[in-house]
């Protein structure tokens, strides 16, 4: 049995255009990422999905909502592919969070396996969390094409776990807004 994974990052928000943290804070789409979601449900067209799954927030619902308006299909949504937790760096930008937190962002807290900003969930944690979403889809969906609708570093951690990566390997991989990646799990 393979499972053919599609994964795709929710479409822009403001805080990714002024370079914010979101983290858990549940964001919404603007104007452009609806427009994204709309261009990528046209490239998702041509391939017959048997499942779609979404993050639970509501950036990657409106994704999913565009998507699935479009191709005339449900979804359903999991708190396991929610955006990792970034405590006190949410709603702050990289030069905010150093000027407010230099100890942290010295440390590269986000970066590391064991440690988080205050507040905020361990990059372990975060991919524990993945890796049981994935395994849930691999269990009840092994022979079905599932799109995946999720986040930034949720991408990451499911890049990780396709490609059976260490913690340290996993940060050059990045999805862009509505940019789709796919793999195939045995």
């Amino acid at each position: 049995m393979q499972l053919k994974l599609y994964v795709t990052r929710h479409g822009e928000t403001d805080y990714n255009v002024s370079g914010r943290y979101a983290g858990s804070t549940d964001v919404p789409l603007n104007k452009k990422g609806i427009e994204q979601a709309k261009n990528l449900a046209g490239h998702l067209s041509n391939i017959k999905f048997d499942v779609i799954v979404s993050s639970s927030m509501l950036r990657a619902r409106q994704t999913a909502d565009v998507i699935c308006q479009s191709l005339g299909l449900q979804y359903s949504v999991s708190d396991c592919f929610v955006e990792r937790h970034l405590g006190v760096y949410e709603g702050l930008t990289r030069d905010e969070v150093k000027t407010q937190y230099p100890e942290m962002w010295n440390r590269r807290c986000t970066t590391l396996p064991d440690d988080a900003p205050e507040g905020g969930e361990t990059l372990r944690q975060a991919c524990e969390r993945v890796d049981r979403g994935l395994e849930h889809l691999r269990l009840f969906y092994g022979d079905k094409c599932v799109l995946l609708i999720c986040h930034g570093l949720v991408a990451r951690a499911v890049h990780r776990y396709c490609k059976n990566l260490a913690y340290d390997e996993m940060s050059g991989f990045v999805l862009n807004n509505c940019e789709i990646v796919d793999y195939t799990l045995e």
